[in-house]
């Protein structure tokens, strides 16, 4: 049976698609960013589950280093889980973990490198910063040149013009078979800033009496919670499924607004990562116009599209409660659509990249 080694972060539903692509042949997923996980998986089950470990409190030193942290912890966690035997494929995220794939398929420990690249962050802000986006922006680069292929969240990503044998992923959308039921609650899970606007759902959720769950930290949401509304439940950081899961399956909206829209924001170029959360658990979207797929949220009727206003918002939310059994049947109908692309995508990609000498 082939090898396969993820990689990834978390926030794209990563034990959904290790789950996907363990149909191909036994998965090692090695998460890497906010935690330090392993998990093995075979045959769409996952048969072994290491600790989490929580490494947050380090991420500004790995941003300062260039992922330099992530590097290690990924170099650690390939060896500890393969005890150093060969794997055939590496599928790896960021040109941290995709530089310590390329390495290792330098010295003959895998025969094949995938590099997902999920976002770009566009020159802004600081001289510092934007030196430092620069040199990211070249890293990236570099890594998807000698990939043997890239697979980017977005067809706006630059990384793709780099390498040839570039596509555009789908994710996972899992179906956690929540039923309707009676839903009069709202979540949000991230890593909030102040461009995510949880301060204009605070607003709303006062006025309204709206219990509001919020799973994620950072600094900025630390600042701000002296404004929340009483009626707020913060989980901080959590990766376990099932939680997420009896956490959404009680919310009619899941909020993932921007302030930044343009080509300057990084949400530009990505895809809002919130989403599976809710999709899987048949709760409508509430963004902005932000990614390509954004555009497409009312039209499939999965959600509503606002601008970053108190009285968008507001509107919004009221309707997604109001009519919220419609866009759960819309959900359904569309997460199906979905996960048939996910489908032949992977199996396209996988036996061309498995079979190959």
């Amino acid at each position: 049976m082939k090898r396969i080694v993820m990689m990834q972060g978390m926030g794209l539903n990563e034990r959904g698609w290790a789950g996907l692509i363990s149909k191909y042949g036994k998965v090692i997923l090695i998460q890497e960013g906010y935690i330090d996980h392993t998990e093995y998986w075979e045959n769409g089950q996952c048969v072994f589950t290491g600790p989490e470990i929580k490494v947050a409190h380090t991420r500004y030193f790995d941003n300062l280093t260039f992922g330099l942290l992530t590097m290690f912890r990924a170099w650690r966690a390939f060896f500890k889980a393969t005890k150093g035997e060969k794997v055939d494929l590496i599928i790896a995220a960021s040109y941290s973990m995709a530089s310590v794939a390329l390495f290792l398929r330098l010295i003959g420990k895998t025969r094949k490198v995938v590099c997902t690249v999920v976002d770009h962050l566009p020159l802004k802000g600081s001289l510092g910063l934007r030196m430092h986006r620069m040199i990211a922006g070249w890293l990236t680069y570099f890594t998807a040149r000698f990939a043997d292929e890239v697979w980017t969240i977005s067809p706006r990503i630059p990384a793709m013009q780099f390498n040839r044998n570039s596509h555009v992923i789908q994710f996972i959308i899992d179906n956690n078979d929540v039923a309707q039921g009676e839903r009069n609650e709202i979540g949000y899970i991230g890593f909030p800033s102040q461009d995510h606007a949880l301060d204009l759902l605070f607003e709303v959720a006062k006025k309204h009496n709206i219990v509001l769950n919020i799973i994620g930290d950072s600094p900025y949401l630390q600042s701000i919670k002296k404004d929340a509304p009483p009626q707020a439940v913060f989980y901080g950081q959590m990766n376990d499924k099932e939680k997420i899961k009896s956490i959404f399956s009680r919310c009619f909206c899941g909020y993932a607004v921007y302030r930044a829209t343009g080509t300057q924001s990084y949400s530009y170029y990505g895809f809002p990562s919130k989403s599976l959360y809710c999709f899987a658990n048949n709760t409508p979207l509430l963004t902005t116009n932000t990614s390509l797929f954004t555009q497409e949220v009312e039209k499939l009727g999965i959600g509503r599209v606002v601008e970053p206003t108190v009285e968008d918002i507001e509107r919004a939310i009221l309707d997604l409660r109001t009519r919220f059994a419609d866009y759960y049947q819309a959900i359904n109908r569309f997460r199906d659509d979905w996960n048939a692309g996910v489908f032949r995508f992977h199996e396209e990609r996988l036996k061309a990249l498995l079979n190959a000498r």
